[in-house]
């Protein structure tokens, strides 16, 4: 399996960590540690950085995930992995899709309600939106040279709330 189906299990791997978020909501503008980018998060966002190997490629895959709370209405995240300097951006468009049909495939009861492609200050990114029964699951996918950045909002139907969705997203600048 390469870098490509790997994506996919970055977001298996979010869905496992055990995090206590604050219920506050105070967007703020958050700076990642690695100083790439910014976005406001509705609380102070918890930070996990972790290493992947992928052997068939023998390399290792560094991530950063940022996750913050609003209330207890719905979670958003960050989430930005740097790949290879080898991988070739030409391929930009592949890997996002290939990352969006991990997502999808991670339940056999999501389904893609939306994807269209965009770009996010010169760079190719997707917009999606996956539905699982009465859970949302909907974000903006970015690679930029040799990153992959991952915004998303996950929330019951109930509590989704496209201005706050808005908000998140609107704020997301590349450093």
């Amino acid at each position: 399996m390469g870098i490509g189906m790997k994506k996919g299990a970055l977001i298996a791997l979010v869905a496992f960590v055990g995090i206590n978020l604050p219920l506050q909501a105070d967007w703020r503008q958050f700076q990642s540690l690695t100083g790439k980018c910014s976005v406001s998060f509705p609380s102070q966002p918890e930070h996990i950085r972790q290493t992947m190997n992928v052997p068939e490629e023998k390399v290792d895959l560094n991530y950063d995930v940022y996750v913050a709370a609003e209330g207890n209405k719905a979670v958003y995240m960050v989430l930005i992995a740097e790949y290879p300097s080898f991988v070739d951006e030409s391929y930009a468009e592949l890997s996002l899709e290939s990352f969006l049909n991990g997502i999808v495939s991670q339940h056999p009861s999501n389904q893609l309600v939306s994807a269209d492609l965009i770009n996010v200050q010169g760079n190719k990114g997707v917009d999606f939106f996956v539905k699982t029964e009465d859970v949302y699951f909907k974000g903006r996918a970015v690679m930029a040279k040799n990153s992959l950045y991952l915004l998303a909002m996950e929330c019951e139907e109930a509590n989704y709330s496209e201005s706050s969705f808005n908000r998140f997203i609107s704020s997301f600048k590349l450093q």
